[in-house]
């Protein structure tokens, strides 16, 4: 049985891009590959192994791994007691600093033991309920809320106590990627400004920037003000001029242009496919 959604909440902090559950069959293997999000794994019943940064983990019902972005892995089901398991995508700008403060987020696995039952049901009863749901135009809100009670748990229970002291190239990563998640919509908002905030050279806050993130944070600028742009193209009717202010865009045929040349369709076309149906 296989059970897959492809959802995307928009969401800039944390947002979920697919989620499902499958009965693998003997032997059944993906990768080695490289993925775009988080992707964590519940396995339900039966064994398997994970292969991640030179290790083979075996895992069996109850256990959890974590596949993550940017990193090669493999996995692959046993060939007499192939695994089950409830699987969720997660991408956004905070999903890797919510992940690194848990073990399961610095190792990649997370064996059965005290407090898992609580993780496993988070994971299993979200999944189960949005397929039963996902016609409600509000369920996201389920599905991110469970995101959420997951991580928290996951970083109460079993926290990284191996986390080392952040260096200051990690500061200055993390201090940049703040200024753009919380002020992106500031009309004079540029990378040079945040260089020149931050003390800093441009050129070398572009550099570091891309060691932590892998895209430069003119990219990952314009990302944020296009995903926010999007959200408020589904679920408002305000005017283009006034996303485009909301989204830290002065002239809103720039604007304009440049989601074109984002997402390949204006911001009108792509409202009249995706605008929610429900708003008044």
């Amino acid at each position: 049985m296989l059970r897959f959604a492809e959802y995307q909440t928009d969401a800039i902090d944390l947002g979920i891009e697919f989620y499902g559950y499958e009965d693998c069959r003997a032997n059944y293997a993906f990768g080695p590959t490289i993925r775009k999000y988080y992707v964590i794994h519940y396995i339900t019943k039966g064994k398997g192994t994970f292969h991640y940064q030179g290790q083979v983990h075996e895992l069996q019902a109850g256990d959890f791994f974590l596949l993550k972005p940017n990193e090669l892995t493999y996995y692959q089901a046993d060939s007499q007691d192939p695994w089950s398991y409830y699987w969720f995508g997660m991408s956004g700008t905070k999903a890797q600093d919510y992940f690194s403060l848990s073990t399961l987020g610095e190792t990649g696995v997370l064996h059965q033991g005290p407090h898992t039952d609580i993780l496993q049901e988070i994971i299993q009863t979200a999944i189960d309920t949005a397929q039963t749901l996902h016609k409600d135009p509000l369920h996201h809100l389920l599905l991110l809320s469970s995101m959420y009670r997951f991580l928290f748990y996951l970083h109460s229970y079993f926290p990284n106590k191996e986390k080392p002291e952040i260096h200051p190239s990690q500061k200055l990563y993390y201090s940049t990627k703040k200024i753009i998640d919380t002020q992106y919509d500031d009309l004079k908002l540029s990378i040079s400004s945040i260089a020149q905030s931050l003390n800093v050279n441009r050129s070398y806050l572009t550099s570091v920037f891309k060691d932590y993130h892998q895209i430069s944070p003119k990219e990952y600028l314009l990302k944020v003000r296009m995903t926010r742009a999007c959200e408020l193209l589904k679920h408002s009717q305000e005017p283009i001029k006034i996303i485009a202010y909301s989204v830290g865009y002065q002239d809103p045929l720039h604007f304009s242009k440049a989601f074109k040349k984002y997402y390949q369709q204006s911001p009108r076309e792509y409202r009249e496919e995706r605008q929610d149906t429900t708003l008044p």
